[in-house]
């Protein structure tokens, strides 16, 4: 008998020994740097596209939630230098939550080899970004 407990144990050892933490698996298209390349430029009637761009605004996607922007800020849409920061991102919900004055909230996915995020505007805005080696 005492066989037997000892063979319904080592089941049980191993479904309870299983961690039960969900680590969120980041997309490794993800990680690295991407560099701002394109602004979408709608006048309003949802007609817009995406139009090349010079920016020196880069962003890197690291581990953890953690987002460097370099060269500029994700506050607005401008293309300028504007400093650099320190931003979080979701991978569960595709959002780069931002501190500006008022925090935000910006959408991200990637499609087609390239980075697109979504601010919130009242037409259709967006950016696209190329992965940097």
């Amino acid at each position: 008998m005492k066989k037997y407990t000892f063979l319904f144990l080592i089941p049980l050892l191993f479904v309870f020994s299983c961690s039960s933490d969900d680590d969120t698996i980041v997309n490794p298209d993800l990680l690295g740097k991407w560099q701002l390349i394109e602004q979408l430029v709608d006048p309003g009637d949802g007609s817009g596209t995406f139009q090349p761009i010079s920016s020196d605004l880069e962003l890197e996607f690291l581990e953890e939630g953690i987002l460097e922007v370099s060269n500029g800020s994700l506050c607005s849409l401008a293309i300028d230098s504007e400093g650099n920061s320190t931003e979080s991102y979701s991978i569960d919900e595709n959002t780069i939550n931002v501190t500006c004055d008022t925090p935000i909230s910006i959408g991200f996915e990637i499609k087609e080899g390239s980075l697109f995020l979504y601010h919130s505007c009242i037409e259709a805005c967006g950016q696209r970004y190329q992965k940097l080696p």
